[in-house]
């Protein structure tokens, strides 16, 4: 679960930074480099609810792990004689 969550986040992450990356491009006077435009709310409309999701999902992972309790194993049952 956890692996799944880090995958979607990263992921969405990963395809907003490229969506700026792209719109930097197309600036016709260029760019030094990339920044996240978080006042750009059409595209984050699309890419924070995938993020949350990722985030959550990466939580309950990470709960069910920690919550998870050691197995309990029974010592070996001596026969009598």
């Amino acid at each position: 679960m956890m692996a799944l969550g880090l995958i979607l986040a990263g992921a969405t992450f990963a395809g907003w930074y490229a969506l700026n990356a792209f719109a930097c491009g197309m600036k016709p006077t260029g760019c030094g480099r990339v920044t996240l435009q978080w006042h750009d709310w059409e595209a984050l409309q699309l890419f924070v609810p995938s993020f949350v999701a990722g985030v959550v999902i990466f939580a309950y992972g990470l709960w069910r792990h920690l919550r998870r309790r050691p197995v309990r194993r029974r010592a070996p049952q001596r026969e009598a004689p």
